[in-house]
C-alpha cells in the first residue's frame, strides 16, 4: 500500500492572496493585481505523482482538519519569509499521533537554522527523490508539465486577462551573488518539449492564448528555447518571457518579424494576434560597479538598450531592480530612481539588497557588516535587514516607498492599458482588438478555484491521441484543497 503524502503551502494569514504586483504599487485602485492561487512546486509534484494530496494557501483550520486524517508524511513548500509560520505549522503536525515524518522542500527550506525541524529536507526540484517513495522513478527529462492557470485582475475585481505560466528550463546557472538558486539548482535542464507541446495544446483547448514563460532565464538552453519560439508560434500563442538582456538584444527583431507569419495552420496572413508580447529584465541596479559586484555578468547600457529596443516595438516590459548596495546613499538612489522611472516600464519591482541565507551575499554581509535581523517575516526584500554603513532601516524602507510611488504612479496601468490595445490593433487590427476583449471575457468566466486541479492525463504517446480525439487533457484525480 502506498504511503500517505501531504503537501502543503504556508497557511494564510487572511482572505487576500499574496499579489506580486500589490507588492510594488502603492496606489490602492489604479494598478493591476497578480494574485498567488497556486504552488507551481506542488503542482508539477502532484502532476507526476498523483498519489500525493496538495494543499494550497489552505486557512489554519482547514489544516489541522487534514492533519486529523493520518498521515505518514506531512511535507512543506515554503519561502523564507513564510518560515514563522510553517514552524508553527510543524508544531501543530508534531503535536498529532496521526503524524509520521515532516518534509520541508522549496526556498525556505535552505536555512540551516530551520533545518532540524524537519526529519527530511528537499533542496531542488522534488519529483526525482521523492518518487522512490511510491515505487516509481521519474528522470528530469520525463517530467511532465501541469497545466498552471492564472490571471490578471483589478481593484475592482474586473480580470484584464487570462494565461497559462510555462516553465521551459527549470534551474540557472549563471550565479549571481544575491540569488539562492545556485545553491537549489544550479544546472539549468530543459523541460521536454513533448511535455511543453502538451500542456501548450491544453491552454488553446481551453481558449488560452497567451502564456507567460516563468523561467528564471529563458534562453539558457538556447536551441530548445528556439524549439519553444517555433513550438509556440504553431499554435499561435501570444507569449512572453523573462530573460537576460544580452539574449534578448539578438533575439527582438526576429520574434517581432515571427508575428506577421502566415499561421501555420490556417494559412492565413499576418493580421492576427499571436507572437511574442514583451519580457522581464533583470535591471538590477543603473551602475555598472554594482552589476560586476554581484556577478551579474552584464553590462548596464545593454540592459537599456535592450528596453528601447522593446519599447520602440510597443512590446511590454517589467523591470527588475535594487536598492541598498553598500556604497549608496539616499541622494544617490533618488537620482537613479528618476532614471529609472523615466524608462516608462509597465511593472517595475524594487527591492532591497536582502541577504539570503546559502547565498555568496549572506556570507560577504555578514562578514563586513552583520545581519542583524531575526525576524524572517522581513526578509521579504521590503526591508533591511543587514546594518548598512549609510542608511538606517526606517530610512530605507522610506525610500523604498517613495521609489515604488515614483516609478509606478496611477497614470502608469492606464498608460500600460493603451499600449496593449494600441499594440493588438497594430499587428493585428479589429481582430487584435477582438482578441483583447475575448481574453478579458474568458477571464471573467472561467473558474480559477475547482474543486480538483487540472492535471494533465499521464502515459505514453497522448499527445497524437489528444490532437486527434479533441478530448479534454483532465484527469479526474482525488479532490486537493
Amino acid at each position: 500500500m502506498p504511503p500517505k503524502v501531504l503537501f502543503t503551502t504556508v497557511y494564510k494569514n487572511s482572505p487576500e492572496l499574496y499579489d506580486y504586483i500589490g507588492a510594488n504599487a502603492r496606489s490602492k485602485w489604479l494598478r493591476f493585481y497578480w494574485p498567488r492561487i497556486q504552488s507551481f512546486g506542488l503542482r508539477f509534484l502532484k502532476q507526476n505523482i498523483p498519489e500525493i494530496e496538495i494543499m494550497e494557501y489552505p486557512t489554519w483550520d482547514e489544516y489541522l482538519k487534514r492533519l486529523n486524517e493520518g498521515w505518514d508524511v506531512v511535507g512543506f513548500s515554503f519561502y523564507l519569509n513564510e518560515t514563522h509560520e510553517i514552524l508553527d505549522m510543524v508544531e501543530a503536525a508534531r503535536t498529532k499521533k496521526e503524524v509520521g515524518e515532516l518534509w520541508a522542500g522549496n526556498y525556505g527550506a535552505l536555512t540551516p537554522e530551520i533545518q532540524d525541524r524537519f526529519d527530511k529536507i528537499f533542496v531542488g526540484y522534488a519529483e526525482e527523490a521523492v518518487a522512490p517513495y511510491f515505487d516509481r522513478k521519474i528522470d528530469k527529462n520525463d517530467v511532465i508539465h501541469p497545466p498552471l492557470i492564472e490571471y490578471l485582475d483589478t481593484a475592482f475585481h474586473k480580470k484584464l486577462n487570462i494565461y497559462g505560466i510555462m516553465f521551459t528550463t527549470r534551474g540557472c546557472g549563471v550565479g549571481c551573488k544575491f540569488c539562492q538558486t545556485p545553491r537549489f539548482c544550479n544546472h539549468p535542464h530543459p523541460v521536454p518539449i513533448e511535455s511543453l507541446e502538451r500542456v501548450i495544446a491544453y491552454y488553446k483547448e481551453h481558449d488560452i492564448n497567451v502564456v507567460v514563460i516563468e523561467d528564471e532565464n529563458f534562453g539558457a538552453r538556447r536551441k530548445h528555447a528556439d524549439q519553444v519560439v517555433e513550438l509556440l508560434d504553431e499554435y499561435g500563442m501570444v507569449w512572453g518571457c523573462m530573460a537576460r538582456a544580452d539574449y534578448l538584444r539578438k533575439k527582438i527583431d526576429e520574434w517581432v518579424e515571427m508575428r506577421m507569419r502566415p499561421d501555420p495552420r490556417s494559412g492565413t496572413d499576418g493580421r492576427q494576434m499571436k507572437g511574442f508580447a514583451g519580457a522581464a529584465i533583470g535591471i538590477e541596479n543603473l551602475h555598472q560597479e554594482r552589476l560586476d559586484a554581484i556577478n551579474k555578468r552584464e553590462g548596464t547600457e545593454d540592459v537599456l538598450e535592450t528596453i528601447r529596443l522593446l519599447q520602440s516595438y510597443g512590446l511590454g516590459t517589467v523591470g527588475y531592480y535594487m536598492i541598498g548596495f553598500e556604497d549608496d546613499t539616499k541622494k544617490e538612489i533618488e537620482t537613479d530612481i528618476k532614471q529609472l522611472a523615466g524608462l516608462k516600464l509597465d511593472i517595475t519591482q524594487i527591492c532591497i539588497l536582502t541577504p539570503l541565507p546559502q547565498t555568496v551575499l549572506w556570507d560577504e554581509i555578514e562578514e563586513r557588516y552583520g545581519i542583524f535581523e531575526k525576524d524572517w517575516h522581513k526578509f521579504d526584500m521590503k526591508h533591511l535587514v543587514w546594518n548598512h554603513p549609510n542608511i538606517p532601516p526606517e530610512e530605507m524602507e522610506d525610500i523604498l516607498d517613495k521609489s515604488l510611488r515614483k516609478v509606478y504612479n496611477r497614470l502608469t496601468p492606464i498608460r500600460t492599458s493603451f499600449r496593449v490595445w494600441a499594440n493588438a490593433y497594430r499587428f493585428a487590427g479589429l481582430v487584435g482588438v477582438r482578441a483583447i476583449k475575448s481574453y478579458i471575457t474568458r477571464a471573467n468566466e472561467f473558474d480559477f478555484r475547482p474543486e480538483k486541479p487540472r492535471l494533465l492525463e499521464t502515459g505514453p504517446h497522448l499527445l497524437d491521441d489528444e490532437k486527434s480525439s479533441g478530448e479534454t487533457l483532465e484527469k479526474d484525480l482525488q479532490p486537493a484543497v
